[in-house]
């Protein structure tokens, strides 16, 4: 009599851990999914402050140095 109870038992923990690795699995996929979204903003972003650095670089370059001892014209 206590065998069927310890099947039941069983198959029932199994559908349960079955159950918990189809939903490991779904989240997985998701935080793989939303890994790669972060890697390719990531990639945009550098790409986007390689093309402002250098614009900074370029905007420095055309602007003459301060004279660092000049006194301000009101003097």
């Amino acid at each position: 009599m206590n065998e069927p109870i310890e099947l039941q038992q069983l198959q029932a923990e199994l559908v349960e851990l079955q159950t918990q690795v189809a939903f490991q699995e779904q989240t997985i996929g998701e935080l793989n999914s939303a890994l790669g979204q972060q890697q390719r903003d990531i990639s945009e972003l550098q790409r986007h402050w390689d093309v402002l650095r250098q614009q900074h670089v370029e905007l420095q370059a055309r602007v003459p140095a301060a004279p660092v001892d000049e006194k301000p014209p009101h003097y």
